[in-house]
């Protein structure tokens, strides 16, 4: 996991010397073995990326619908974001693929307000394949590190195999909710505020197919609002 977080280190750094002024990006993917680096500077920036064959396909940074069904099977995608500017979007949705040895992972980096990322895992649609942790396995594996204010992170994980966040927000009214629910998870979470709110929820269970799961969640949450800051942690 410390790779992945030199990742989303290096995406931040690359953005301080960056000229890059393409605000709107879309990735549709199908296929294996494919690494993606997206560099984007300036104001109300976009980049959405799925495994998939339309965008319509592809879940929103509002919730908008897409089954956890959905997507086509890709095995070893990394996905590395970098944003400079202010009301930036990052939608990333990967659909797992198949095997325990199969990667997919993001690295996002964002320096600006009014922020918003979700990261989102799916099982992949095969039609009729059996429930096995041979048909989900693999590693999921997230990296967020994001400085400034106003910002909304969402993490959404289910799969067999193993699950791993890292998510650090600096800043102040930060929202980070993380559901992870798979064989083997592993959370860290760092908020640290100025005077406005923070509210960080981790829920994490066994995979969908499983009664339990291994679960490890370390939260640091470092807030001067007088009215306290929400820290919400749930195992099972």
């Amino acid at each position: 996991m410390d790779i992945g977080w030199a990742k989303a280190l290096t995406m931040i750094s690359i953005l301080t010397s960056s000229n890059c002024w393409a605000n709107d990006i879309y990735v549709n993917q199908v296929g294996d073995d494919f690494t993606l680096n997206v560099i984007q500077d300036g104001e109300d920036n976009y980049f959405q990326y799925c495994t998939n064959g339309s965008d319509s396909n592809c879940k929103d940074v509002n919730g908008n619908a897409h089954n956890r069904a959905d997507g086509f099977a890709s095995d070893n995608a990394v996905v590395n974001s970098g944003t400079l500017g202010d009301d930036n979007k990052v939608v990333i949705a990967h659909a797992t693929g198949t095997g325990n040895t199969n990667i997919n992972e993001s690295n996002i980096g964002i320096i600006g307000d009014r922020n918003k990322v979700q990261n989102f895992f799916s099982n992949h649609s095969s039609g009729s394949h059996s429930y096995s942790n041979q048909d989900w396995g693999g590693t999921k594996e997230t990296n967020i590190l994001i400085t400034g204010d106003d910002n909304y992170v969402k993490v959404d994980s289910d799969s067999y195999g193993e699950v791993f966040s890292e998510i650090e927000v600096t800043g102040d009214d930060n929202s980070v909710t993380l559901w992870q629910r798979s064989m083997n998870n592993t959370a860290s979470i760092d908020v640290t505020n100025a005077g406005g709110p923070v509210t960080a929820t981790i829920h994490q269970l066994g995979s969908s197919y499983q009664d339990t799961g291994l679960n490890s969640a370390s939260i640091t949450s470092y807030c001067t609002n007088s009215n306290g800051c929400a820290v919400n942690l749930t195992q099972y």
